[in-house]
């Protein structure tokens, strides 16, 4: 009866349970990770839209992109609860590029974020890597 008491504690202070003599975590990783967007364009949707979050704490983001299709496409990074815009920028057909902000007054706000693809006249083909960092890259 102790031990499964102890159990049973452990299991709700650290967000684990014990099976057998195995320890399995049941939560998902913290929200204090800094979380990366990797995204492949397949070329298969005009205006493709991903979800992305900046960790508290993690006040600057960069952004590549590696536009492989045939047509130019606009890369628009918005954090939501304000609807402003970080970064909206155009990406040449056949282009690799980087983007940072640093800026120092405001930092980045953490939060939810969209990202989205506006591929204008062409379908958008090629990768985009969102990272966030503590430190100015």
């Amino acid at each position: 009866m102790i031990i499964g008491t102890i159990a049973l504690s452990i299991s709700l202070i650290f967000g684990v349970s014990i099976e057998g003599n195995k320890i399995i975590e049941n939560s998902p990783k913290t929200s204090k990770e800094p979380q990366t967007l990797t995204w492949d364009l397949k070329g298969d949707k005009v205006d493709p839209v991903k979800d992305y979050s900046v960790t508290i704490g993690y006040s600057h983001i960069k952004l590549n992109v590696k536009n492989t299709g045939g047509h130019s496409f606009r890369v628009e990074i918005k954090y939501n609860s304000k609807n402003t815009v970080i970064f909206n920028e155009d990406i040449a057909a056949d282009e690799i590029v980087e983007f940072v902000n640093n800026d120092l007054m405001p930092l980045v706000p953490s939060g939810a974020y969209s990202v989205t693809i506006y591929g204008g006249s062409g379908l958008p083909k090629g990768q985009v890597l969102l990272t966030q960092s503590k430190v100015p890259y």
